[in-house]
Order: C-alpha cells, then sequence, then structure tokens
C-alpha cells in the first residue's frame, strides 16, 4: 500500500468520525450507499449521533478565539494552560489533532480551521479573495430518536458546485476542523431530508465519492458495498459534527 492509498482511507474513516482500527467492526453499522439507495420513497438505516446545538466544538465562532500558538512544541504549555494531565486522554487527542494538522499530504490543499474568518482566508488563498461558500451541515437528531434507525428519504436536492471542501471536527478544547481539497477528485453533493421511524426529521449532507479508484482497497466502504475500488460510487452521510463547505458560483 502506498502513502496515498493509506491517507485516503485515513481521511475517509476520519469524515465517518471513526478511527481507521474502528472501520468494519460492526456489520450492521451502515455507513455507505450507492447513489440508487437514496431516492425518495426508500428507505435506508442510518445513525445519527445525538448532539447540541450549542456544543463548542461544533460552532464556529466568527473569529478564531484565542491567540495561543499551535503546535506539537507548544504542546506542554498548552495541556498546562488548559488544566489537562500529561498522558491523559484528552491530552493524547489534544497531541492527535495537531500532529493530524502539521502533517504534509501530496497532492492535497488543508488547513486546520478554528473560525469563519480563518475558513475564509483557507478558501480564499485557494480560490481568490471574492469567492463566495455556503457551509453545509447535517442537522442534529433529536435525543429521542435512536441512534440508529430506519429512516425514509422524502426529499433529495443536488447542490451544484465547482468545489467542495469537507471539514473534519477534531478533538481539541475549542472548535478545531480539519478542511481539505483532494485535487483530482469528482463528488457529488446533496441535501437530504429524512423522516425517521420515530417521525423524527433530519436535514442530511450526503456526499457521493463518484471516482474511488485511489481509495485503500481494504477500507470499509468496499468491504460493506461489496464492491472493488473504482467500480462504483460511494454515498455517505457527513456526521452534524462535520461540515461541508461548497463553493457558491458569483
Amino acid at each position: 500500500m502506498d502513502a496515498g492509498e493509506s491517507d485516503s482511507g485515513m481521511m475517509m474513516g476520519m469524515g465517518m468520525g471513526m478511527g481507521v482500527e474502528e472501520e468494519g467492526k460492526d456489520p450492521d453499522f451502515k455507513v455507505f450507499f450507492f447513489m440508487k439507495d437514496v431516492q425518495v420513497g426508500k428507505t435506508i438505516p442510518v445513525s445519527f449521533p445525538h448532539l447540541k446545538e450549542s456544543d463548542p466544538a461544533r460552532n464556529l465562532p466568527r473569529k478564531t478565539p484565542t491567540s495561543l500558538p499551535f503546535s506539537l512544541k507548544a504542546l506542554p504549555s498548552l495541556l498546562r494552560f488548559f488544566s489537562i494531565p500529561p498522558a491523559s486522554p484528552q491530552a493524547l487527542a489534544m497531541e492527535k489533532t495537531i500532529i493530524t494538522c502539521e502533517i504534509e499530504r501530496p497532492g492535497e490543499y488543508r488547513a486546520c480551521i478554528s473560525s469563519v474568518e480563518s475558513l475564509t482566508d483557507f478558501v480564499g488563498s485557494i480560490f481568490g479573495g471574492d469567492v463566495r461558500f455556503e457551509i453545509l451541515r447535517t442537522s442534529v437528531a433529536t435525543k429521542t430518536s435512536p441512534v440508529l434507525q430506519n429512516y425514509t428519504v422524502v426529499e433529495v436536492k443536488e447542490k451544484t458546485s465547482t468545489q467542495t471542501l469537507p471539514c473534519h471536527n477534531l478533538p481539541y478544547p475549542y472548535a478545531v476542523f480539519y478542511c481539505h481539497i483532494l485535487m483530482d477528485t469528482t463528488n457529488k453533493m446533496f441535501k437530504v431530508t429524512l423522516r425517521g421511524e420515530n417521525g423524527a426529521v433530519v436535514e442530511g449532507v450526503l456526499v457521493c465519492h463518484m471516482d474511488t479508484s485511489k481509495w485503500n482497497r481494504n477500507f470499509y466502504a468496499f468491504r460493506q458495498l461489496g464492491v472493488e475500488p473504482g467500480t462504483t460510487e460511494a454515498c455517505h452521510f457527513v456526521p452534524a459534527y462535520d461540515m461541508t463547505v461548497v463553493l457558491v458560483p458569483n
């Protein structure tokens, strides 16, 4: 397996809200779909986590909330500042987040952002300062809803955009999102209204990766869909704690 294949598996796993070591542990945990599965009137099993709309890790402030350094070298002082014991689960999570943000990945524009301001700067640095964008998010499921249940597809609307940027929420004392653009990839984006068996309605963001030829062939998606890399699309709902940035035509 080459580095590109390894990275693609890791980043897809991050997008599913799971570590690579967690992929495929539960065969009933339905994550990936074909486009034909998500059609109006069809019923599909989907897992939506319980989150709070006001969760600070989910919400991106207008401006970066702190001037603290963000680097592996500064980790000891950061742990002292946030009163987090070294070697604790929280400390290890912070370390992993910083490492993820500092690693260079060939063929990918990426940045770890902590505010709308830093997101605007990142998008502008790639596409120009006058570009407009929209942030899409899956709505939070109510706490009365089962984490996993059958949902009926009520409405599907494709979002047309020249480019999409997935942004993955990383564990940190304040909101940090890993936003990246993979070059030479083709995705389709949809807003999907779903109604659960208990009557709860979720507005989901569905991403369909149309070219999976460069993905790790051992990745969970292929085992679940029963296909080989590059033979078909792989679709999934963006978790509510992540977000997707789409460029808006001028």
